[in-house]
């Protein structure tokens, strides 16, 4: 579902904004999340005429349009095409082939790395409607980069950074799962 969220503070300090979001707004909570989501928006402000900057929101609004329209028809295709447990793991196989030479810690923790990402594909609660699929796959797998990761160099500010969708390793990786699941 994509909700359009128009926007803009009760005194008029800030511009009117509208954006597109999946975030059904319904509390300041959400509303938050709307906006640290939001991919494109559009902002008129209140000193401005509105005339002609209406044709140029419906240009922008119609951009984010086609890019969830380009985003459904990529999740019904993942969602439509069936693949098998073996298939799945060669794919985690090929994204994350197993180190020749780990000490004893880092092979604990490859280990426990495969353990989640084929529980969460095998098990979870998350995959009960789109297991078997690519879309199981891809949402599997970042599921596990999502909510599964520990933190580089001790850092939890590095957890925040990745779940917020800034993070450019996360994202890399991100692309990359996607990238294979679409070759499989």
């Amino acid at each position: 579902m994509t909700y359009l969220l128009v926007h803009t503070s009760h005194d008029g300090s800030t511009a009117l904004q509208a954006n597109i979001t999946p975030v059904r707004v319904v509390c300041q909570n959400t509303l938050n999340m709307a906006l640290k989501d939001t991919k494109q928006s559009f902002k008129v402000r209140h000193t401005q005429t509105i005339s002609g900057r209406m044709a140029e929101a419906q240009r922008v609004l119609g951009l984010t349009n086609t890019h969830m329209d380009e985003f459904e028809k990529l999740a019904r295709e993942l969602f439509e095409t069936e693949i098998t447990n073996a298939q799945f793991g060669k794919l985690v196989a090929d994204l994350y082939p197993k180190p020749d030479e780990l000490s004893k810690m880092a092979s604990t923790k490859y280990d426990a790395k495969m353990d989640t990402i084929m529980n969460l594909y095998k098990v979870a609660g998350t995959q009960d409607n789109i297991r078997g699929t690519k879309w199981g796959a891809l949402n599997a797998l970042t599921e596990r980069v999502d909510y599964f990761r520990t933190a580089r160099t001790g850092n939890n500010d590095s957890l925040m950074a990745s779940a917020s969708g800034f993070d450019v390793q996360t994202n890399a990786e991100k692309g990359k799962i996607l990238k294979a699941v679409m070759a499989l």
